[in-house]
């Protein structure tokens, strides 16, 4: 019992995580977009990755994902 409690205090960690990544990407997409060209502000090293409504778009949902799955435990 004691191997299950630490994979799932892992398993929150790891949610949290992606829940607080996937944030930063909905408050900051021009910083997101900035590190998806490799850090290079200003250059174009190729196409542009998405833009920033896309990059707050599917961070909004990865982090709605991230919350519901956190809760989930709290629920059954």
């Amino acid at each position: 019992m004691p191997l299950l409690h630490h994979a799932g205090a892992l398993l929150s960690l790891a949610l949290v995580f992606w829940t607080g990544s996937s944030l930063f990407a909905v408050l900051h997409p021009a910083t997101v977009l900035v590190l998806a060209r490799g850090g290079r502000d200003g250059e174009t090293a190729g196409p542009a990755p998405a833009s920033e409504w896309r990059i707050r778009l599917q961070g909004g949902l990865m982090s709605l994902a991230g919350l519901i799955l956190l809760a989930l435990p709290m629920l059954l």
